[in-house]
C-alpha cells in the first residue's frame, strides 16, 4: 500500500510542478510582450556600445595603476581577460592586444579631468539599465536627473572596482598555472588541475552572480525584494554561462562563414549579436523573478482569504 501511495503522491507533485512551470512560462510570455523586451534589449545594446569605449578606457587606466602591484605582467593579464570574455577573431585579438598595451603604457596621460569625463559618459549604460528595470519590475518612483546621474557615476565606479577585483583573481590563478603551482597542492598534479579548474569556474560564476545581484537590487530606486533579486540573478547568471558556451561553439564552428560574408566586420557583427542577446537574457531573468514573486504574493493572499472551517466540520474529541 505504501508504494502505490508514494507513486500517486509523486505523480501529483510532478503534475503540480508542470502546471506551475507552464503557468510561469505563460505569464512571463505575456509580461515580456507588455514590456516590449526586444525594444528594451535594443536600447541596452545601443547604449552599451555607445558607452563601452569610454568605460573600457576608464578600466584600463585604473588597471594600469592597480595591476602592477598584483601581477608582474599587467598587460598580459588584461589582454587575456578581455580575450577570454569577448568573442573575437584572431585579427581582432591582435588589434586588441596592441591597443591595450599602448593604453596601459600611456596611462599617465589620463588625468583627473579625463577620468571624470569617462565616468560621465559611461553612465549612459547604467541609466539605461535603470530605466529597463523600472519597466520590468513595474516601478513608479524614479530618481531625478541630477540625482540619477550622480548615482550612475557611483555605480560605474563600483562596477569598475569589482571588475578589477575579478581581474586580479584571474591574474593570480594564471600566475599559479604558469609556475606549475596550485592552490590545492604543492605540485601541479592532475587533482590540483581539476580542483583549480572547477574553482576558477565557480569564482567566475560567483562574480557574474554578484554583478547581477548588484544590478537588480540597487539600480532601481524602489528596491525589489530579496526573493526577486536572487531568482533573477541566478537565472541571469546561469543563462549567461550557457549563452557564453553557445557563442564559443558558434565562433569555433560558424564564425568562419560569418567572416567570409562580412569580411573584417565579422567580429563586430558577432559582438553586436552577443551584446543584444545578453540584454535579452538580462531582461528575461528579471521578468521571471518578478512573475515568481507575484505568484508567491497571490498564493499568500489566497491562504489569508480562505475562511476557517465551520464548527460542524471540526473533528470530534475522542472523549465525546
Amino acid at each position: 500500500m505504501a508504494r502505490p501511495r508514494l507513486a500517486v503522491a509523486l505523480r501529483g507533485a510532478l503534475v503540480r510542478i508542470g502546471q506551475d512551470a507552464a503557468d510561469v512560462a505563460v505569464r512571463v510570455y505575456h509580461k515580456a510582450g507588455e514590456d516590449d523586451i526586444f525594444f528594451l534589449a535594443g536600447a541596452i545594446a545601443f547604449n552599451f556600445l555607445l558607452g563601452a569605449i569610454p568605460f573600457l578606457l576608464l578600466l584600463l587606466a585604473l588597471a594600469g595603476y592597480v595591476l602592477p602591484r598584483v601581477t608582474p605582467d599587467p598587460e598580459r593579464a588584461v589582454v587575456e581577460y578581455l580575450l577570454e570574455h569577448l568573442v573575437v577573431s584572431k585579427a581582432a585579438a591582435e588589434f586588441v592586444r596592441g591597443e591595450v598595451v599602448e593604453l596601459l603604457r600611456r596611462r599617465s596621460q589620463v588625468g583627473a579631468i579625463g577620468l571624470v569625463l569617462l565616468v560621465w559618459v559611461s553612465t549612459r549604460m547604467v541609466g539605461c539599465l535603470r530605466s529597463t528595470l523600472r519597466e520590468v519590475f513595474d516601478l513608479v518612483e524614479e530618481r531625478g536627473i541630477i540625482a540619477g546621474k550622480w548615482f550612475d557615476m557611483k555605480m560605474v565606479v563600483v562596477a569598475g572596482t569589482l571588475f578589477l577585483a575579478n581581474l586580479a583573481v584571474t591574474a593570480i590563478v594564471e600566475a599559479l598555472s604558469a609556475y606549475r603551482l596550485t592552490l590545492f597542492g604543492h605540485l601541479f598534479d592532475a587533482p590540483g588541475r581539476w580542483l583549480q579548474t572547477i574553482g576558477g569556474q565557480v569564482l567566475a560564476f560567483l562574480f557574474i552572480f554578484l554583478m547581477f545581484v548588484l544590478i537588480y537590487r540597487y539600480l532601481p530606486l524602489q528596491r525589489p525584494s530579496r526573493r526577486v533579486v536572487l531568482v533573477a540573478a541566478s537565472v541571469a547568471a546561469v543563462f549567461w554561462e550557457l549563452l557564453k558556451g553557445v557563442f564559443a561553439w558558434y565562433v569555433a564552428h560558424v564564425a568562419t562563414n560569418v567572416a567570409a560574408l562580412y569580411g573584417a566586420l565579422g567580429a563586430l557583427v558577432v559582438f553586436v549579436f552577443w551584446i543584444y542577446y545578453s540584454a535579452v537574457v538580462f531582461i528575461l531573468a528579471g521578468e521571471i523573478g518578478w512573475v515568481l514573486e507575484l505568484q508567491h504574493v497571490r498564493r499568500r493572499q489566497r491562504e489569508w482569504l480562505v475562511p476557517p472551517p465551520a464548527p460542524s466540520s471540526w473533528p470530534r474529541s475522542s472523549g465525546a
